[in-house]
């Protein structure tokens, strides 16, 4: 059995009500089937926005697809490719309006951190680095060690998340 699998199957989907106002099911299969495929033109089209999320606005499933998100980072059968659209709607669930369900989806990706920071330490890809960056600012206790990621891996970062460009220590939390 593989991470992203176990991961799925830990959550009722049937039991939660989706975006589209019908039962979550749909999410993880539709994620999965998408893996499958070329990536969508948008980030989550198609499996979660207006599904898991409708603009800022977290829906009842975003804390198991959180949690389902931070397996497929762990999973190495998730294509490489995937990675900087899984981020992005990690972003989008951790930063959303609904601050008690955002702060479960911080709680979801909290035990994959290192996975973040490797993210960005590696530079494999410019915008899953700059995903991964947002999401540790959701992380208030991690602050002086993505300072010092932020120093020692900005070539891998974009202009507006660079040192001198965004201080770390205006953002919230």
């Amino acid at each position: 059995m593989r991470i992203l699998d176990f991961e799925i199957s830990r959550h009722d989907w049937q039991a939660m009500t989706c975006g589209c106002n019908r039962s979550a099911v749909h999410v993880p299969e539709d994620f999965l089937a998408a893996l499958d495929g070329p990536l969508p033109g948008r980030v989550g089209e198609g499996w979660a926005d207006n599904h898991v999320y409708i603009q800022s606005h977290l829906m009842e499933p975003a804390y198991a697809t959180a949690a389902m998100l931070a397996a497929a980072l762990a999973d190495r059968q998730v294509p490489l490719a995937w990675r900087s659209h899984i981020l992005a709607v990690l972003s989008h669930l951790t930063g959303g309006e609904q601050e008690d369900i955002a702060a479960r989806c911080k709680e979801a990706v909290r035990g994959c951190t290192e996975i973040l920071f490797q993210e960005i330490v590696t530079g494999r890809c410019g915008m899953a680095a700059a995903y991964a960056f947002e999401v540790l600012t959701e992380f208030t206790d991690l602050k002086d060690r993505l300072r010092t990621c932020q120093m020692e891996a900005r070539a891998h970062l974009p202009a507006d998340l660079q040192p001198g460009r965004l201080d770390l220590d205006a953002l919230r939390g």
